[in-house]
């Protein structure tokens, strides 16, 4: 964006996009979005293949201390993203989820749930901050969405490297 001294600010990265439908949508923008809804404390925004549109939208979001996870939450969170973007960058799903897995720095893997959200593999979790919070997350996740009759798919290599790189810094 141009602020009003007449630099550019950049607000995200170019490599965190997310093509869905031929629209580049920014993670940065649809996190942003996210946080617009009180409870939420953390947003993560990853890739997922969809059939239809190449790649959609899925959210990780985690609440603030004491709040419970509820439909409502995941419905204002979906309305954020239309209000603030457009109904072409509306989240397939909506997970909230106890926490991220992180780096010991503190950056949410975005490579590890896009993993998770496409039934791929995480790859080593050894070297995170909270390894153990990326099997909680799986179970979830997978379950939920098997139970909703998501079908896990072999991914092509292209996708699958699409995703094992996504949020990869070069």
């Amino acid at each position: 964006m141009q602020a009003a001294d007449g630099y550019f600010r950049i607000l995200g990265r170019v490599d965190d996009v997310i093509n869905v439908a031929g629209h580049r949508l920014g993670t940065k923008e649809l996190e942003s979005a996210s946080l617009t809804v009180e409870e939420i404390a953390e947003a993560a925004a990853v890739p997922v293949v969809d059939e239809l549109r190449g790649r959609a939208v899925e959210m990780y979001v985690s609440l603030k201390p004491g709040l419970k996870p509820s439909k409502d939450i995941e419905d204002r969170v979906a309305q954020a993203i239309d209000r603030e973007i457009g109904k072409i960058a509306r989240p397939k799903n909506v997970w909230v989820v106890t926490d991220m897995p992180k780096t010991r720095s503190g950056k949410i893997m975005r490579r590890v749930i896009a993993s998770i959200s496409n039934f791929g593999d995480v790859g080593d979790v050894s070297t995170l901050a909270n390894p153990e919070i990326v099997d909680d997350i799986r179970h979830h996740i997978q379950s939920d969405k098997l139970a909703h009759g998501d079908v896990p798919r072999q991914l092509t290599p292209q996708e699958a490297e699409e995703i094992q790189s996504f949020g990869r810094v070069e």
